[in-house]
């Protein structure tokens, strides 16, 4: 039987799925006034007075039947657009952007007045995406633009990937860590050298600060101003409760679990109006909301229903922001995907057994909404965790929503132990982002910065630095293939290339870490205990822990199950030589099926092969150890293994490779192997993947796997779930994600989209609306193997 509340929860949710994604310019309208007010200021002060511009000034709506409020735009479904970080990117799209495959967003002629009036002519030349443009490397610019890496996305977004101090915000209030400014100020002596910098700068966090709890008490004014004419006494009473709640919190430490979820919201939307961006996660919220929650329900104060139905509010306030960027980056994260990260489960500080009711409780609330944020993940510790807990996680995989992202939780932290951080910490890590690791109010880096194409490296390397499709050199020349006298010799070109690759891609991760010291966000500092202590900005380093931009690796199997083909038929077997070969890929195998079928029956990562697997175990500790040999002003700089939807726009810049996959065709996503060539079932493509040494991947590995849904009916199929996770992390694999979906049913949608507007599926790390997402990716999900049991 439904649930009364969810009537409620069913009328939110539908206003969302019914509303098409627009670009929101009201704050970079808003931003704008305020920048041309405070000319000759410091620019992280003109920052700041132009975030509290904008809360002090922005549309503060509150819609019918919601508990939670708040806004980050204007619009329900808006894409902000910030205007220090890219408003170019709007003008070179102003006439395509309503029409575009990739994650369209709506802009009226009126919209497009206004910036071409007000927004475009003093940001001119003054953003960071436009310093990129001019400042890129050559050799970085030729891989860019032949497809061979991907390196724009954090020049057209904000920061983003991080975990702000949810927990200081909720349990100390914002206007007590402005009390710690105050006294920090007071004891500056401007005489000194450095203390003027950090009068300015606690300035800048106070007007921030200031900012935050004007936006809060205009909600307060706006919710009494609405109850003031509410005739339904019952949403007059809950008005009325908001108008309270919002006068109080966040600048004051909340007392009950409704002011707790309140208040860490409102935060959020502010952090997300500063710098649009993926990826600003909330983190553990089972283990900051249960105190609150679990004293609410002792004393009476609560049932666990209206509980869950607040946090249902949230989730659906969560899936209302849409990522707004360029038509290039949509194509590696398509959907509108906000990544905003939330985990339940896992170890506590001590180690133990975290669960607790709220974890089932998050989970809930992604069974009652079923939309594609947040972005809900789990820890699971085999050793420390209830089985009961794992089973709640099997019923929600059963729904088909992609959700949740299931995580090892000794790997995560080994993970982020590797990040240089102490075991007693480590233990609190979480998910951010994709699959990426985290730390709460203490860690900074873009933990996904740039994308390799280890298609195209194999491509390089077969083609001396040529790219197939552009017919022109891009990359060193790494000899003649057909001059090759061993395999080792191949290997070593690939791994050239790989290297050079990195290489171009630590030259761009510099320029990002100079330009981003002009984008502050004196709004997420505030939460970092360390950037106020020591005065210092989360972008010029102020966080605790600082860790190398994120390379993150696309194609793994492409990559192994090349050098398996060329080094079983060239060189072992010598079933056909390294020029036929290359001519039977120039033609994309059209005049030669019978090759085409040796590079398909070639060996193939996800079986469960010994020696195919070690390869792959040797191949990706050496990009490891690669990476890890550059440095950055931040740390050591980090792999990862993430596609989000960038293996579809990679396989568009790809010819033929020797494992057999046709020309421009989806790379491999993930960890997974090459579609339709995973024949030994689950526990076989276990075994490969844990052969890839993922702690060594510190930003994160990501495995999608499809299953039957009638796999699921069943108590048998549900144990037998169970036991694959369980052998997941016995085997040291840190992630898996799964769609549960007919794979008819999604022909059908793409045949007639309108009847399944609210159909989800696991896209890569993140959740997606199927019909929202442009055909290329639709057709990669589709295609990808189904499981239809797991023995």
């Amino acid at each position: 039987m439904e649930k009364e509340y969810m009537k409620r929860i069913e009328y939110l949710k539908n206003r969302v799925i019914a509303i098409r994604p627009e670009v929101d310019l009201e704050p970079a309208v808003l931003l704008t006034k305020s920048f041309k007010s405070t000319g000759g200021q410091p620019w992280v002060l003109r920052k700041a007075k132009g975030v509290k511009y904008q809360c002090e000034n922005k549309s503060v709506t509150i819609w019918p039947k919601e508990l939670i409020v708040g806004c980050s735009g204007s619009k329900i479904r808006g894409g902000i657009v910030s205007a220090d970080s890219c408003w170019s990117v709007l003008d070179q799209e102003l006439e395509t952007i309503s029409t575009r495959s990739y994650d369209p967003f709506f802009i009226s002629e009126a919209e497009k007045e206004i910036f071409l009036r007000e927004i475009k002519p003093f940001w001119e030349g003054r953003s960071i995406f436009e310093e990129w443009v001019a400042q890129i490397p050559e050799d970085v610019r030729n891989l860019k633009d032949n497809g061979a890496i991907f390196i724009d996305r954090k020049f057209v977004r904000g920061w983003g990937e991080v975990t702000a101090g949810y927990t200081d915000v909720i349990n100390e209030g914002i206007l007590s860590i402005c009390r710690r400014i105050k006294e920090k100020m007071a004891v500056l002596d401007t005489t000194i050298p450095g203390d003027y910098e950090k009068e300015i700068y606690y300035k800048a966090l106070l007007a921030t600060a200031e900012g935050v709890i004007a936006l809060a008490e205009r909600y307060s004014a706006e919710a009494a101003r609405l109850a003031a004419t509410e005739e339904d006494a019952e949403r007059r009473a809950e008005l009325l409760e908001i108008s309270r709640i919002c006068a109080k919190v966040p600048a004051y430490p909340a007392d009950s679990f409704y002011e707790a979820v309140q208040s860490a919201y409102l935060y959020h939307i502010v952090i997300v109006m500063e710098q649009n961006a993926a990826s600003y996660n909330m983190g553990r919220m089972d283990q900051y909301l249960y105190p609150f929650y679990n004293a609410d329900l002792e004393a009476g104060r609560i049932t666990e229903e209206k509980a869950q139905e607040l946090l249902d509010c949230l989730w659906v306030k969560l899936s209302e922001p849409c990522l707004f960027q360029d038509c290039i980056s949509a194509q590696f994260s398509a959907g509108y995907p906000m990544f905003q990260n939330i985990c339940a489960g896992g170890v506590d500080h001590t180690g133990g057994d975290a669960v607790n009711d709220l974890s089932y409780m998050l989970l809930q609330a992604t069974m009652d909404v079923q939309l594609y944020q947040p972005s809900l993940s789990v820890r699971y510790s085999m050793a420390k965790n209830p089985n009961s807990f794992l089973k709640k996680v099997v019923e929600l995989i059963k729904l088909g929503t992609g959700f949740p992202a299931f995580h090892c939780d000794e790997v995560g932290t080994a993970m982020m132990m590797n990040k240089g951080v102490p075991l007693r910490e480590a233990y609190n890590w979480n998910p951010c982002g994709c699959v990426e690791t985290n730390l709460e109010g203490k860690m900074c880096g873009f933990t996904a910065f740039a994308d390799l194409n280890l298609g195209s490296m194999v491509e390089l390397a077969l083609l001396n630095g040529s790219s197939r499709k552009y017919g022109r050199f891009v990359s060193l020349e790494t000899g003649d293939p057909t001059k090759f006298e061993t395999y080792d010799e191949f290997e070593a070109a690939v791994k050239e290339q790989i290297n050079y690759g990195i290489r171009c891609i630590v030259k761009g991760s510099h320029i990002v870490d100079y330009v981003s010291k002009r984008r502050p966000v004196p709004t997420l500092s505030l939460t970092h205990r360390e950037c106020v202590e020591n005065a210092v900005d989360y972008a010029d380093g102020g966080a605790k822990y600082h860790v190398g931009n994120g390379i993150d690796m696309i194609g793994v199997a492409d990559l192994i199950n090349s050098l398996a083909a060329v080094k079983t038929l060239v060189f072992d077997e010598k079933k056909l030589s390294m020029r036929r070969l290359l001519g039977a890929m120039a033609d994309n195998f059209a005049n030669e099926p019978e090759i085409h079928k040796l590079c398909l029956d070639a060996p193939k990562y996800g079986n469960d092969i010994g020696w195919g697997d070690r390869m792959g175990a040797e191949l990706f500790t050496y990009i490891a150890d690669e990476i890890e040999s550059y440095k950055s002003h931040r740390g050591t700089m980090s792999p990862g293994i993430l596609p989000v939807s960038g293996n579809t726009p990679f396989g568009l810049e790809v010819g033929a490779l020797p494992s057999g996959r046709v020309a421009w065709k989806p790379l491999s996503d993930g960890l997974s192997p090459m579609c339709g060539t995973d024949m030994e079932g689950p526990t076989a493509i276990l075994k490969s993947i844990s052969k890839i040494p993922h702690d060594r991947f510190m930003q994160g590995t990501l495995l999608n796997m499809k299953i039957m849904p009638d796999f699921l009916d069943s108590e048998d199929g549900v144990a037998a779930m169970m036991s694959l996770l369980k052998g997941l992390c016995s085997l040291g694999v840190f992630h898996v994600q799964f769609n549960v979906v007919d794979q008819e049913k999604l022909l059908d949608a793409q045949r007639h989209p309108e009847n399944y507007k609210g159909l989800l599926v696991r896209v890569a790390g993140y959740t997606a609306f199927f019909v929202e997402l442009d055909k290329n990716v639709q057709d990669d999900i589709i295609a990808r193997t189904t499981i239809a049991n797991v023995a």
